[in-house]
């Protein structure tokens, strides 16, 4: 397929039809999925896939139509359709296409050396991770997933309005989930790493350290009284914060009315040692690129400054519902899908307090190594937060012991209200990243 071509031949059957405005969105991916067990391939899947969308509009009535059929006549029975479709949908003002933009700067995305690198040396990584697990501790029993991935993939996006963006990126990762057992009790940790280039993985005895760390150090865990405490976010369990902050800044629930800090734009929302920033334009990281799944050049918007809120994160529809105009966060979860807002490079910018002294410094307290459920109960209208828990408890600014079937509780502005320290090992490893942070006080339910 090729995409370009595909996209020039799709506007031009778009612009004939009459209709008064109309995008086409294709996207090509090729790629790799490996796992391995006991030195072995277990699985391998190689990928060859794509297709296009084609968003319709017609005095804001909107067809929406997908394919992955490539041959003359079906794709010129998808625009047919998408044109029925947009001819009598129900009229929505705020359905329009965005207007071309000046391009971004140049932001690298893409590794040229992802044809070279041999799978010889894929498998190695992954017998290498395999190995040093094993040799971690004799309590490390199974190994139960280890994967590597990498993908290649080609975009573009084009609009009767003008707009032509096309791009290609590269995507690696590998991951490694361990089970330790003693005395009979069982606990598990993972490692992921994720990159555009495939030399920026973490190496083998990084993933398997840590994997193993977070599964061993939690063996023995012990219950803890109900009570209020200080509690560590490390760089493994901080995402969830922000996690729950996007629900509250993802322009459709500000547009739709259904945000806790809807029409907070300059109040202090958090403590002023928090600044939130998503950024688009940050060459490597795993959520850049150089324009949104709309055609919008892609940016870096300030959303909590010192505590204050400054902006929230929108596409074209969302910001013109709510009266501002797109961030350039529109996504797709591919070609079958119409953009929503996303976020890219969401982070919280990091401190300068090593994670060594934020816990010296804690006097008695939760240090948090996984998380449980937290995800299925983010409502942006309050806030709530509340989650499954296991971790190291601190006493004396030292380890005292593991701890499990815990819960925490509060409220995520309460929670950014009261940060106290940030740690100054940020690593913008995944979409969304954060340094280790101490929360003053939050609820932990025990026995």
């Amino acid at each position: 397929m090729d995409a370009e071509k595909l996209s020039k031949r799709l506007l031009a059957l778009i612009e004939a039809s009459g209709i008064a405005e109309g995008e086409v969105y294709v996207r090509k991916t090729r790629g790799l999925e490996v796992t391995l067990r006991d030195q072995d391939v277990e699985r391998l899947q190689n990928t060859d896939a794509g297709g296009f969308a084609l968003r319709l509009i017609d005095d804001h009535r909107m067809g929406f139509v997908h394919s992955s059929d490539l041959r003359d006549a079906s794709i010129e029975r998808a625009v047919e359709k998408g044109v029925d479709l947009a001819r009598n949908a129900t009229a929505d003002e705020f359905n329009s296409l965005v207007e071309p933009a000046p391009a971004a700067g140049k932001v690298e995305t893409y590794d040229d050396t992802i044809a070279s690198v041999e799978y010889e040396r894929k498998i190695s990584l992954l017998k290498d991770v395999e190995t040093l697990c094993f040799a971690y501790d004799p309590s490390i029993s199974k190994i139960a997933d280890l994967s590597y991935e990498d993908s290649e993939v080609e975009t573009v996006i084009a609009n009767t309005k003008g707009v032509f963006q096309q791009s290609s990126s590269t995507r690696f990762s590998v991951g490694v989930d361990v089970v330790a057992e003693r005395d009979g009790e069982v606990e598990s940790g993972g490692e992921r790493s994720e990159s555009r280039f495939f030399e920026d993985l973490d190496p083998p005895s990084r993933l398997a350290s840590r994997a193993c760390w977070k599964a061993t150090s939690l063996l023995g865990g012990k219950t803890l009284p109900t009570q209020n405490a200080p509690v560590i976010f490390n760089r493994d369990t901080g995402y969830a914060l922000l996690r729950h902050l996007f629900a509250m800044i993802d322009g459709r629930n500000v547009a739709d009315g259904l945000s806790l800090l809807g029409g907070r734009i300059g109040e202090q929302i958090a403590s002023p040692l928090v600044t939130v920033i998503d950024d688009a334009t940050i060459s490597g990281a795993i959520g850049s690129g150089r324009f949104d799944a709309e055609g919008t050049p892609s940016g870096r918007t300030v959303i909590v400054d010192g505590g204050t809120l400054r902006s929230f994160l929108f596409d074209s529809r969302s910001g013109r519902k709510a009266g501002s105009t797109t961030t350039g966060n529109a996504r797709r979860d591919g070609f079958r899908a119409l953009p929503a807002v996303g976020y890219t490079n969401l982070f919280l910018e990091g401190g300068t307090t090593s994670p060594d002294e934020i816990m010296k410094t804690t006097e008695s307290g939760l240090l948090l190594l996984s998380l449980a459920g937290w995800w299925m109960g983010i409502n942006a209208s309050t806030g709530d937060f509340s989650s499954g828990a296991k971790g190291l408890w601190i006493e004396g600014g030292e380890v005292a012991h593991p701890v499990k079937k815990v819960t925490i509780a509060s409220n995520i502005i309460d929670m950014l209200g009261a940060v106290d320290v940030v740690g100054d090992d940020l690593e913008l490893r995944h979409a969304a990243s954060s340094p280790t942070l101490r929360i003053g006080e939050m609820k932990i339910g025990g026995v």
